[in-house]
């Protein structure tokens, strides 16, 4: 049996009647209390003494002397009957003053004296066992409530039991807002970092939209790949040694890299940088070249030839063959079997600075750098495209022809009025009708073509590329023609975005750089009378039978 048993025993057991009273205490008829049956039972003392009741005149007595008892004053007390079941006592009349009825309360400041002796006598036994040291009651854990099986709910009978049960109750609705936004912040922000990690991985292995810097770089044998991925990085060539080190890896070049003394570019890729190390070093010899506004691909190609940065069949080459669709704007450009020149116009004309023996790759990703830098990373130029209908590529083309027929901005910027009146929806006069398209059909389409045909020695024969020769001359094809003419400047660009507002069709110039500009084909007649005493003329035609290419 426990110590708590024992002592809710001890409890249930006790009685205030087994305790002997004091002689001539009050009547033994008292009941006591069962626990098991919650309600009174009469005391086993009671239940002894078989004494007839008394009288109503000796009850009455005895009302009236318990009374004085309680009042303080002198009384006879009755004799206890016997345990034996002897005759019931005899109780005397007592003759004490009579005192108006009064509310009776206990005296507050001494108990009875019968009271006092059963305080002293009444004990109780405690099991020190059940205390602790410090004379505290031993605490013992409460009971949980259990869910009930199958059962559902709150209360005692279908609660949780179980600790993600009781997190889940204990946080409420707000909690798991709480998580689910936390969840989706990390998610964003892991998404966010992935992207940018992306771009700047992309960026780095082709060497795309990179600055350009020359770096003189030495690489000591013995290296391995990750000790050369740190130094390019430390040399600023490279942001990402450990794509770099995977990408060698994969590749497993390392082995046949040369140590030496390199001279790299910042804006280079890492199979530029491998093969540069494979290749071995030598001695560099930098040339700079010149490429003026309005020059033809084939015309920048002899000038790099010259220079011996690259031969130009190696160049034309590498841009009939290479997949350059990295740069958005050349995946831009339309496919037509009838385009030359398929780069013509994206060669931007600048000074640049090679070294001889380049590698075409090379010398292609300078001018294509050169030309997202200067005009595609222009926000202003890009908005303007937006602003009137037009791509990148029906700029530069439409470019290409005001470059080769204006001499200045201002002209440019009326050139360019005449032909966007005549691009105009609704326009009377379709074809753009400039001299310069069909040149460059007669001088730099032709002469590259083996199957070409010459019409002055064989007028009659067909020539298979007529078809490529009208998409170029507007004196044929309605509007622009279907690629540029050459590579224009920034300047032509800019009139091509931003025309002069005039209400003319036609031009003509003379050789002193005079123009003259008509709104009628009888006005532009007389112009053209007037620069022809100046020498040959050139501009939009006097008449729609111009001579073909």
């Amino acid at each position: 049996m426990s110590t708590n048993d024992e002592f809710e025993s001890l409890i249930r057991n006790f009685k205030l009647d087994d305790m002997e009273p004091p002689p001539g205490s009050g009547a033994a008829g008292r009941r006591a209390f069962d626990f098991d049956r919650e309600e009174q039972q009469p005391s086993p003392r009671a239940a002894q003494a078989t004494a007839p009741r008394p009288s109503a005149q000796q009850a009455r007595s005895s009302a009236q002397q318990r009374q004085q008892m309680r009042t303080g004053h002198p009384q006879q007390r009755a004799v206890r009957p016997s345990r034996q079941g002897v005759a019931a006592p005899q109780y005397q009349q007592a003759t004490a003053p009579q005192y108006p009825m009064q509310p009776q309360y206990p005296a507050p400041q001494t108990n009875p004296p019968q009271m006092q002796a059963r305080r002293k006598e009444f004990q109780v036994q405690i099991d020190e066992d059940a205390y602790g040291p410090s004379g505290s009651p031993r605490s013992y854990p409460a009971m949980q409530p259990v869910r009930a099986a199958g059962g559902g709910g709150g209360g005692y009978g279908g609660g949780y039991d179980d600790e993600e049960d009781e997190d889940e109750y204990e946080g409420g609705g707000g909690g798991r807002w709480f998580k689910a936004i936390i969840a989706l912040i990390v998610v964003l922000a892991v998404s966010v970092f992935l992207a940018f990690f992306a771009l700047e991985t992309a960026s780095d292995l082709f060497g795309l939209n990179k600055a350009e810097g020359e770096v003189e770089f030495t690489l000591p044998a013995g290296l391995t790949t990750a000790e050369i991925a740190e130094k390019l990085q430390t040399e600023g060539i490279i942001t990402q040694p450990l794509v770099f080190q995977i990408y060698a890896d994969f590749k497993d070049d390392t082995a046949k890299y040369e140590p030496g003394n390199y001279t790299l570019n910042k804006n280079m890729g890492y199979d530029q940088i491998m093969m540069k190390f494979r290749t071995g070093s030598k001695i560099l010899i930098e040339v700079r070249v010149l490429f003026y506004e309005g020059m033809t691909l084939s015309e920048m190609a002899q000038s790099l030839e010259e220079a011996e940065v690259c031969t130009a069949d190696a160049l034309y080459e590498y841009l009939n063959t290479a997949d350059l669709s990295d740069y958005d704007f050349v995946a831009e450009i339309p496919r037509s079997a009838d385009r030359f020149r398929k780069y013509e116009g994206y060669f931007f004309p600048d000074t640049y600075n090679f070294y001889k023996d380049m590698k075409p790759a090379q010398v292609v990703q300078r001018f294509f750098n050169n030309f997202y830098n200067r005009v595609i990373a222009d926000e202003e130029l890009t908005e303007r495209l937006s602003a009137v209908g037009m791509s990148v590529d029906q700029a530069i083309t439409l470019a290409s022809v005001i470059q080769k027929e204006a001499s200045n901005a201002e002209q440019m910027g009326n050139v360019s009025g005449v032909f966007h009146n005549r691009l105009a929806e609704g326009s009377q006069l379709p074809q753009l009708q400039s001299d310069v398209t069909r040149d460059y059909v007669n001088n730099y389409i032709k002469p590259f073509l083996d199957d070409a045909v010459d019409k002055e020695s064989n007028p009659d024969a067909v020539d298979p590329n007529q078809a490529m020769y009208d998409a170029y001359n507007t004196y044929v094809c309605k509007g622009l023609p279907v690629g540029p003419v050459c590579n224009p400047g920034l300047e032509a660009i800019r009139a091509a975005l931003y025309p002069a507002q005039n209400n003319y069709y036609y031009f003509v110039t003379d050789e002193a750089g005079n123009y003259y500009y008509a709104s009628t084909l009888a006005e532009h007649d007389q112009n053209v009378a007037v620069a022809a005493q100046n020498g040959k003329v050139h501009g939009t035609a006097a008449d729609t039978d111009a001579p073909e290419a």
